[in-house]
């Protein structure tokens, strides 16, 4: 009986994600995060900046998650202003089931439906206008959230500027060899002459001394 074969995967994926395991160890993430995701934009972010080091592979690592907690937080912004919304179109006497399906739907802009247009119309707003005042019900947790965007965007520029840094260390110490190289063999060149000269001189002196002994 033959047995199924996988596909197999590009080589440089299977060494990238290799590489990351055994670097990080398992990838911790929230519920309902994608670990697939995770570690395709963690490979594409050390691809990008051409992390091969150890140390480069771990600000590349750095990087890609202040990447990803800003995605989070971008999410998080979302939900916030569909609660809002939620809060503005129901009470406390409405139904729990009625609430989830409400809350799915705005979450998936079925804005269109004809249940949610029923729903909007019935409290007095537009989909616009819905959106602008559950924003404005919500400005204080919305900008605690843009204030920690904001720092992960200062974390984000710093580490950028580490990781040059290192990058560029690299590349001197590269360009410091290479000229180390080429000045030992420039003095091994200058020390071959100096005794090719010095040889030269021992020559012509041994020379002199056997012609005036031979007179």
């Amino acid at each position: 009986m033959s047995e199924k074969k996988t596909p197999e995967q590009p080589a440089s994926q299977t060494q990238g994600a290799s590489q990351i395991s055994q670097i990080f160890g398992p990838i911790k993430l929230l519920p309902g995060e994608s670990e697939a995701a995770y570690r395709a934009g963690l490979a594409g972010t050390i691809n990008e900046l051409g992390a091969s080091t150890h140390l480069q592979i771990y600000l590349a690592e750095k990087i890609f998650q202040c990447l990803w907690w800003m995605r989070r937080y971008e999410l998080q912004k979302q939900a916030i202003i569909v609660n809002s919304m939620v809060d503005l179109l129901t009470t406390y006497a409405t139904p729990k089931s009625q609430i989830h399906a409400l809350t799915h739907n705005l979450q998936a802009q079925l804005w269109n439906a004809a249940e949610m247009k029923q729903v909007i119309e019935a409290g007095g707003y537009t989909p616009e206008s819905l959106s602008a005042k559950a924003m404005t019900k919500a400005r204080e947790e919305i900008q605690k959230i843009d204030a920690l965007i904001a720092l992960r965007v200062k974390s984000l520029g710093q580490l950028q500027q580490s990781y040059e840094a290192l990058v560029n260390r690299s590349v001197m110490q590269e360009r410091l060899k290479l000229q180390n190289e080429l000045l030992k063999r420039d003095l091994q060149a200058i020390d071959v002459k100096a005794v090719e000269q010095v040889d030269s001189e021992e020559g012509k002196v041994r020379g002199n001394r056997k012609a005036k002994s031979g007179k």
